[in-house]
């Protein structure tokens, strides 16, 4: 486990030593809504950097968020976020590094082949549904009684706030925190999502 901003392997506060690699983030908490970018450092895709790291989250050209996503205008040049008080971390469609397009691989068990499912995911401020890979064996509860990965991810996906159910979000890749999961359901076997508000596209 490495710590934000801080690699193990021969690098320094920045990845210096190869050109640092940035990608566009939001993150969405109980109390905060932010974006910035992030370093991706020694990994390839973002969901590795998040799963193998520890500590704060390090944003540059951090941007505050009204509730809605509308920008407040303040705008400071680093902010450090707790990864307790982080809901999900997300990319827009056009932001997602195409080493994402390879999320079944991953660094946990990269040869065992995983099949995509339709997940409903319910914190204490959204609902979320989207896409994630799973293996073949993994149902429902296995799913939610698993401590790994922290941060699920999910493509294709949709947020809606439970605050104010007309604020919907939609993302090309999104990392949702478990420890920020109230409940959580495969929709293939609760039917359509009709009384989650959200549906697939």
């Amino acid at each position: 486990m490495s710590e934000w901003g801080v690699s193990p392997i021969s690098f320094g506060p920045l990845g210096e030593g190869s050109e640092e690699r940035l990608e566009s983030i939001e993150l969405v908490g109980p109390h905060l809504r932010v974006t910035g970018c992030i370093s991706l450092l020694r990994f390839t895709r973002l969901s590795d950097l998040i799963n193998h790291s520890r500590g704060f989250v390090r944003l540059t050209d951090a941007g505050l968020l009204r509730r809605n996503g509308d920008p407040t205008g303040l705008v400071v040049p680093e902010l450090m976020v707790n990864q307790d008080e982080i809901t999900f971390i997300g990319q827009k469609a056009e932001e997602v590094s195409t080493a994402e397009t390879h999320l079944p691989g991953g660094m946990d068990r990269p040869l065992m082949e995983r099949t995509p499912r339709q997940l409903v995911i319910f914190t204490p401020g959204h609902t979320i549904t989207g896409t994630i890979y799973l293996f073949a064996e993994t149902d429902i509860q296995t799913f939610v009684d698993s401590p790994d990965p922290r941060f699920v991810p999910m493509v294709k996906a949709t947020a809606r706030s439970l605050a104010d159910r007309r604020v919907i979000s939609h993302f090309g890749l999104l990392l949702v925190n478990r420890t920020q999961m109230s409940a959580a359901s495969l929709l293939e076997k609760a039917g359509e999502a009709v009384e989650t508000g959200v549906g697939f596209e």
